[in-house]
């Protein structure tokens, strides 16, 4: 059994060496059509002279213009019918490029679709285990510690000062950890997104934007839908998230203005600042995954994020979201 695994393994490696090995030799059609079209057109020439020159014989001054009148025309019936192959199958050709692509593109939507979603529901599950879990660790722990500390303030001894003073210490570290989960937390999924919709979520984050910068965001959110679809409200929040995100990163700039509305059947959000503007070119580069990863949320419901520069400086992101019949 041994030595057939081997005899296996060492004909599987000899095949994949030569691609070539047990392989029927390339077809060459052109070969097989130039023969076939050359044979029709000689037989088509040949019969016609001979017909010519039976029908003709007399008028030798008449018969050479027909003859090479005979022979533009065979020609020119040869190339046409040589083009229309070719550009048959060039067209067949395209049409199965085209359809092929347009079934990738659209595998890779689905697939890009999905990884999102799963990718949001780890984020509302981690954003959760922290806040729920973590969180409730860490304040009990505080609890535990004002409880220490207030036994220790009971016994009123010097010589328990210190360890007093470190008791309050770590609440202090206790209270920097539990706006740490929080802010994670927030960060990762925000709670305001699922319980109270996405107009509450987009001024919470605009405050936080507000308190970590400094710089002033005026929001405006219009009418919105009552029931939006989670997939419009959490692409949108994820937007305006992003955009904020590149303002502090590579913008330069001294103030933030947002706008939310539903127009019709379509979300619209647009975030404008005042810094720089944005490179020409940039929005389609490769390595700008912020940028990429707004316009692919708005593409996976059907919509369209643009990013225009100001003639007075500052970008503009401008995202249009169909909303209704999204589920």
């Amino acid at each position: 059994m041994g030595k057939g695994i081997t005899h296996a393994s060492t004909l599987l490696k000899s095949t994949a060496s030569n691609p070539f090995v047990n392989d029927p030799q390339p077809a060459r059609p052109e070969v097989r059509i130039a023969l076939i079209y050359l044979l029709g057109a000689s037989a088509w020439i040949l019969g016609s002279d001979h017909l010519l020159q039976r029908f003709l014989p007399e008028s030798q001054s008449f018969l050479q213009p027909l003859k090479g009148m005979n022979f533009v025309v065979a020609t020119s019936i040869l190339l046409y019918f040589v083009l229309r192959r070719a550009f048959n199958g060039w067209r067949q050709a395209e049409s199965e490029k085209r359809r092929v692509l347009s079934e990738m593109s659209e595998m890779f939507r689905n697939l890009s679709t999905r990884i999102e979603g799963l990718r949001e529901e780890d984020r509302t599950r981690i954003s959760r285990e922290l806040h729920d879990q973590l969180g409730q660790a860490l304040t009990g722990m505080k609890m535990d510690l004002r409880w220490v500390e207030s036994q220790l303030e009971l016994r009123d001894e010097r010589a328990l000062n210190p360890l007093t003073d470190r008791l309050v210490d770590v609440e202090g570290q206790v209270d920097d950890l539990i706006l740490s989960v929080r802010r994670i937390a927030t960060d990762l999924r925000p709670d305001a997104l699922d319980e109270l919709g996405l107009p509450v979520a987009l001024k919470q984050e605009a405050e936080r934007f507000v308190l970590r910068t400094g710089m002033p965001c005026e929001l405006e959110v219009g009418e919105l839908p009552e029931k939006l679809s989670p997939k419009v409200a959490t692409a949108a929040f994820r937007i305006f998230q992003e955009a904020l995100t590149n303002v502090v990163r590579h913008a330069q700039a001294s103030r933030v203005q947002a706008r939310c509305a539903a127009t019709g059947e379509v979300l619209e959000l647009a975030v404008a600042d005042n810094g720089r503007g944005i490179g020409a070119g940039l929005e389609m580069d490769k390595q700008s995954l912020g940028l990429l990863g707004m316009r692919e949320r708005a593409e996976m419901l059907g919509g369209k994020v643009n990013f225009t520069t100001a003639e007075s400086g500052g970008t503009r992101v401008q995202a249009s979201l169909p909303w209704k019949g999204t589920p």
